[in-house]
């Protein structure tokens, strides 16, 4: 065995024991490079080589000393607040859910069992989410485009020949129907962050393709009829073009622009928009009553409307308090992450879910005759969700690393004279 591979052999061993991988790079190279330091210091001494490399990994002290303090000091963090804020409003959400399968007069809905598939979409959810903050989410940046031109194909089938549930465009794949216009926000935070995290806004030629690029999946979705999907897209693009340093007339022109034929659409819709009219509310509960147009939607869309009536308007505050905790979590942990793809990442999901509430608060309140904007971790769904859920993994995977551009810390490293 050569004499330098004593050092290789000793940092193995050390990064064994160090179950956050995120870090064995930063770890392996720092110490490599104070073994070396004592090595020269010794040799210089009069130590022979092998003496010296000796004497250097007698300095560092046990290995299984050094592995155990370094393992607890670089311990994956795990972000507490965020995920008890998401399974606090999904248990609120899955209580609702009970309470309607149970205790309601909705026999429409206790058929359909929706608090027993609520169960496993949210079992199946957490079991995603703690995946995701397991992987590291940067290994998705080499995904971009091909994310990206999957988008747009699937995009261009729905339009082609998709099928309209509810007024909503559903793609028919044959074993199922699928509302691709749902997902697609979340996929373009995926594709754009990884595709403009290091763009350049102040080229003019760049700068008009990745308006463009932008712009393609919006057009695709304002000519389907998915005017929530569209308008929750718009602003995912606002969010990430800010984010990504381009200056505020491109924002403002591009968001403006791109705004025109959705507000257009949308006020001709609210032309022919009937709210919904239901009993008298309280601070702690109600007697519900209900028209039968809000039947079909009181479990998905209109669920806060529910809560509001049946539970009272203190219940639909905690609900509300609930998820805006969390959009500004997320907002707080984006301004701490180092690396660029990493803040966008999270600077667009928090987009996603601000729209997404924001919306859905509107069609709650009779305010909007938007539809198929679900209540986020609340209102029933399988693919919502399970989406969510993955968004929630993401983030936490991105702050479990927010720190990785950062070196290691040394404090446990014994100082060279």
């Amino acid at each position: 065995m050569g004499l330098e591979d004593k050092f290789e052999m000793y940092i193995s061993d050390l990064c064994k024991r160090i179950k956050n991988k995120d870090v064995h790079a930063h770890i392996k190279l720092e110490i490599h490079d104070h073994l070396h330091t004592l090595k020269e210091e010794f040799m210089s001494t009069g130590l022979s080589e092998e003496e010296a490399i000796d004497q250097a990994l007698a300095r560092m002290g046990d290995v299984g000393v050094l592995g155990k303090q370094l393992n607890k000091t670089h311990k994956a963090p795990m972000d507490v607040k965020t995920l008890l804020s998401v399974l606090t409003a999904s248990l609120f959400g899955l209580l609702v859910m009970y309470y309607l399968q149970f205790h309601s007069a909705f026999t429409e809905l206790q058929e359909m069992k929706i608090f027993n598939k609520s169960l496993v979409y949210y079992l199946l959810g957490v079991v995603l989410m703690l995946s995701l903050f397991m992987i590291d989410y940067r290994r998705l940046m080499k995904y971009s485009k091909y994310i990206y031109a999957a988008t747009i194909l699937i995009l261009l089938l729905t339009v082609l020949i998709g099928v309209r549930v509810d007024d909503v465009p559903f793609l028919n794949v044959g074993f199922a129907t699928i509302n691709f216009t749902e997902i697609t926000p979340f996929l373009l935070v995926v594709t754009f962050a990884g595709m403009f995290h290091s763009w350049d806004w102040n080229d003019n030629q760049k700068s008009w393709f990745g308006i463009g690029i932008m712009s393609i999946p919006i057009l695709l979705m304002a000519t389907t009829g998915a005017f929530a999907a569209t308008i929750i897209s718009i602003i995912v693009c606002a969010a990430i073009m800010h984010t990504s340093s381009s200056n505020l007339k491109q924002t403002i022109t591009f968001t403006v622009v791109a705004s025109i034929w959705p507000i257009w659409n949308l006020l001709s819709l609210s032309q022919s928009y009937t709210d919904f009219k239901i009993g008298e509310a309280y601070l702690i509960g109600s007697a519900l009553q209900v028209s039968p147009s809000f039947i079909s939607e009181v479990h998905t869309d209109l669920i806060l409307a529910y809560i509001i009536y049946s539970f009272g308007w203190l219940a639909a505050l905690i609900a509300l308090a609930l998820v805006i905790f969390f959009i500004c979590r997320i907002l707080i942990t984006a301004k701490s992450v180092n690396h660029p793809y990493g803040k966008l990442l999270i600077t667009g999901l928090a987009a996603v879910f601000s729209a997404q509430f924001i919306l859905s608060l509107l069609t709650n309140l009779s305010l909007s005759p938007l539809t198929g904007v679900p209540v986020p971790f609340m209102s029933y769904g399988g693919s919502h969700l399970l989406l969510e859920m993955i968004s929630v993994g993401l983030i936490l995977s991105v702050y479990r690393r927010r720190k990785n551009k950062e070196a290691v810390s040394l404090a446990h490293f014994p100082q060279s004279n």
